[in-house]
C-alpha cells in the first residue's frame, strides 16, 4: 500500500517526539542484552520513548533536536539566565532543551538544524559539552589511536578523545569510530546512559574523598604541639584544606577545618594525592576537629 503525504508526515512527527513522551511501558521488545537495560532505565525517567508502545526502533536516525533534547534531559541540565538565551521565535517542541543547552553554553554545530540528521562526532562533541557543565572532572592525559581519525572533524577530535578516555564511548573492534555516520537512537541513549553515569559515580567517589580527614597530634616541645590535618587520596593537588578557626573551651582546643575545591582554570596534575593544614596548639589542651559548616 502506498503511504500518503499526510500519513508520512505522521510518521515523520512521531518518530521526531518519542523521545519526550512518558508512558508506562518499560520495556521494547526490539532491544535485548544489556540496551534493554540501559533503554528501560532511560525511559522509566522520561528520557526516551518508543516509535509505538513496545518498539523502540534502535537502528532509527537521530535528528539534532532529538539529540539536544536527549542530552539536556539525560544529564539535567536546567536553565541558567533565560534572558540570555538565544532560540528560534517559533516555538517548537524542542525549544525548551535549545534554550537550555545555550543557556549552558553548549555550541551547537555551524549551521545546525534541528529536523536534520546528526553525525556521531557531531553529538560527541555536544555531549562532551554538556558533561562539562556538570562539573570538572580529571582528565587522563592519553591520546588513543582511532583508526579512521582522519573522517574525524579537527575541531571535534579533543571531545572525542574525551568521551574514549572517560570510557562513555569506545570503539569497535577495527578501532574505528565512525564519526561521519549519522547517529542511531540506540548509540544516542547509550552514550547519554554512560554519561549520566559517569558523572554520578564520580560524584559520589568525590564526595567520598572530600571528607577522608583525619587529624594528628605531633608534639613540638613541652608547652606546644602541631596538629597536622590530612585530607587523603584526592583526586589533584587542587583539593585542599586549611585551618579556619581554633576555639577553646575549658581544657579543649577545637579545631576547625575548611576544604578547598580546585581553582577553575587551572591545570592540576592528575594524581591521588594528601593535601595538610596544620596549626601549633598549647599542650596543656586536648584536640578535636570539625568540619567548619
Amino acid at each position: 500500500m502506498k503511504k500518503t503525504p499526510k500519513l508520512k508526515l505522521s510518521a515523520a512527527l512521531l518518530l521526531a517526539g518519542s523521545l519526550l513522551l512518558t508512558t508506562s511501558v518499560s520495556a521494547f521488545s526490539d532491544v535485548q542484552g544489556d540496551d534493554a537495560g540501559i533503554t528501560e532505565s532511560l525511559q522509566q525517567k522520561g528520557i526516551i520513548q518508543g516509535i509505538t508502545p513496545d518498539k523502540f526502533v534502535p537502528m532509527g536516525k537521530l535528528t539534532g533536536a532529538q539529540a539536544v533534547t536527549m542530552i539536556v534531559n539525560g544529564l539535567g541540565l536546567k536553565v541558567k539566565d533565560a534572558a540570555k538565551s538565544q532560540v528560534p521565535a517559533k516555538d517548537e517542541w524542542y525549544s525548551s532543551a535549545l534554550r537550555i543547552a545555550a543557556d549552558n553554553g553548549i555550541k551547537l554545530p555551524k549551521g545546525f538544524d534541528p529536523n536534520a540528521e546528526l553525525t556521531r562526532e557531531a553529538f560527541a562533541d555536544i555531549l562532551v559539552q554538556a558533561v562539562g557543565t556538570t562539573g570538572d572532572y580529571p582528565m587522563v592525559k592519553m591520546f588513543i589511536e582511532i583508526a579512521d581519525a582522519d573522517q574525524i572533524t579537527v575541531e571535534y577530535s579533543g571531545h572525542i578523545q574525551q568521551l574514549l578516555l572517560m570510557k562513555i564511548a569506545s570503539l569497535d573492534e577495527q578501532g574505528k569510530f565512525h564519526p561521519q555516520d549519522t547517529i542511531t537512537r540506540i548509540e544516542a541513549a547509550r552514550l547519554v546512559y554512560n554519561a549520566a553515569e559517569y558523572i554520578d559515580k564520580y560524584k559520589e567517589a568525590e564526595q567520598g574523598m572530600q571528607d577522608n580527614v583525619s587529624f594528628q597530634v605531633e608534639k613540638v616541645n613541652d608547652q606546644i604541639n602541631k596538629v597536622v590535618l590530612t585530607r587523603a587520596e584526592q583526586p589533584n593537588p587542587g583539593y585542599g584544606i586549611r585551618v579556619a578557626k581554633v576555639e577553646f573551651s575549658g581544657d579543649k582546643a577545637t579545631v576547625y577545618y575548611e576544604l578547598l575545591s580546585p581553582e577553575p582554570g587551572m591545570n592540576y596534575i592528575q594524581v591521588i594525592s594528601d593535601t595538610r593544614a596544620e596549626t601549633y596548639i598549647s599542650s596543656q589542651y586536648t584536640v578535636e576537629v570539625k568540619k567548619l559548616s
